[in-house]
């Protein structure tokens, strides 16, 4: 499962030719280096039609794709964030690369959004769908790792967490609840990591710790740490804007969404906190489940994108990337830092259906020193067209 890589040049036809196409190639590079080498600015990102590759193998309804060609492999059931949102990645990768555990949803009734569940002559209890986890190989080979499972997030040594439902089923008016689990691998022991069943949502490992949601009433989020089976303690209330690369720190919104905070995931306490409204520049609000990748933070922000700079004591808002809100209108979600520095963003950004036209998705590729993005071209919303997240498999990492 390559990522995608690779560009093209053309040669000159004359000498001539050839003498300006290399001033021209030597002008772009000093373009390049210079842009990358200033500081960059707030402003507002400048989108085109067009992505000549994505930065890695991403999943869209029943299709796993790899390689410069972005060939398609089938998967044994269509991809579905129905149960996670933007809270847990769709599909992640393990820390070796060989394997890709992924989310499905089969339904078992289908429901109109519009209508009330009376007038659709369902009760509750009733059984909507059915949430299960498969796993793909790099030889193709796909299995179901466990029905009426969800959330699923790779330690580095291989081992795999998820939320197990106490009924695999989903039903009508009833919060799905189940237990944490942990195995050594995807065919192995289930080791139950939580003491009572809830709405659990996995978010990803930090060490040999576990970072998790717990859904309340009115979707309340309160951010937990498993030190070892057993040993819950609370983190936060809110949600995971990032992990940090060595898995030591996590950055979490409140419930507001103006208020971030980077804390020390071993003992809870407080490293720095941020108001972004009082920031500068500031946002109206900021989003959670960015990624973190040196001293950098994407997330999602009222405007587009924010990128925080983070030291040993402090946050602030570095930048702001405003996107054009006719075009997006809902922003985006899940961005993610898809090289070493910094600089390069792949987000997803979902467009609401309008004038009878169905909802689509598209991945958007940016440059922050630049300002510019890359879409690619639209797919169904419902296909959950996401980027496979990445497990790294040492702590330098970050997500």
């Amino acid at each position: 499962m390559n990522q995608i890589l690779g560009s093209g040049w053309r040669k000159g036809l004359t000498l001539a030719l050839l003498a300006a196409a290399t001033s021209a190639i030597a002008l772009t590079i000093w373009g390049v280096l210079g842009a990358h080498s200033a500081a960059p600015r707030t402003g507002p990102l400048s989108v085109r039609a067009e992505l000549e590759q994505t930065p890695g193998p991403m999943v869209r309804g029943d299709g796993l794709f790899t390689g410069k060609a972005g060939s398609k492999h089938q998967l044994g059931a269509a991809v579905s964030g129905a149960m996670i949102g933007p809270l847990s990645p769709v599909a992640v990768g393990s820390p070796d690369g060989r394997l890709v555990a992924y989310n499905t949803w089969q339904e078992q009734r289908p429901v109109d959004s519009e209508r009330s569940f009376s007038k659709q002559s369902i009760g509750p209890g009733d059984v909507l769908g059915t949430p299960s986890l498969r796993v793909q190989d790099d030889t193709g080979k796909d299995s179901l790792i466990e029905r009426g499972a969800y959330s699923a997030a790779w330690r580095q040594d291989g081992a795999i967490a998820f939320v197990k439902g106490t009924d695999p089923d989903f039903r009508a008016a009833r919060s799905y609840e189940g237990q944490i689990v942990v195995r050594a691998g995807v065919r192995g022991r289930d080791v139950v990591w939580t003491k009572h069943a809830a709405h659990y949502v996995v978010y990803a490992w930090a060490g040999s710790r576990l970072l998790f949601y717990r859904v309340g009433l009115g979707e309340k989020l309160e951010l937990l740490v498993a030190d070892a089976p057993g040993s819950i303690r609370s983190l936060a209330d809110g949600s995971a804007i990032a992990l940090s690369p060595d898995g030591t720190r996590v950055a979490v919104l409140g419930q507001d969404a103006t208020s971030a905070r980077v804390l020390d995931v071993a003992t809870g306490g407080e490293l720095a906190w941020l108001d972004v409204t009082t920031a500068t520049p500031s946002v109206a609000w900021l989003g959670y489940s960015g990624s973190w990748v040196g001293d950098h933070i994407v997330a999602p922000a009222s405007p587009g994108l924010a990128v925080l700079s983070v030291g040993s004591r402090s946050l602030e808002l570095e930048q702001v990337l405003s996107l054009d809100h006719a075009q997006f209108p809902v922003g985006v979600q899940e961005p993610r830092f898809v090289d070493t520095d910094g600089n390069e963003i792949a987000a997803s950004a979902d467009v609401p259906p309008t004038n009878g036209s169905p909802a689509v998705s598209f991945l958007l590729v940016c440059d922050r020193i630049a300002r510019s993005c890359g879409h690619g071209e639209p797919a169904p919303a419902k296909q959950w067209q996401r980027l496979v997240a990445v497990t790294p498999a040492t702590s330098e990492g970050g997500q």
